[in-house]
């Protein structure tokens, strides 16, 4: 609604989102048990960008969104083979 009120020129009220999260969500509760910095913060960092997409909102920098799930998914698939062997 927003977008469209931008885009026929109508003054779009200020808001701020509000993120809700299912703590029984299993990437959630994975989340909760990551010890590492990094990795914590670059998860939700994904997290966030896919509730932000899931509104139908935009990213500022997607080609980092892109990055960043491409990192994640080759460190899964890494821990996978590990595991597998």
């Amino acid at each position: 609604m927003r977008r469209i009120m931008a885009a026929t020129g109508q003054k779009v009220p200020d808001s701020k989102p509000t993120l809700e999260l299912n703590v029984g969500h299993p990437l959630v509760k994975y989340l909760d048990a990551v010890s590492d910095g990094e990795q914590f913060k670059e998860l939700a960092q994904v997290l966030y960008e896919q509730a932000a997409l899931a509104e139908g909102g935009e990213l500022a920098n997607p080609a980092e969104y892109v990055q960043r799930l491409n990192r994640l998914l080759v460190r899964l698939t890494a821990s996978q083979a590990g595991s597998a062997t």
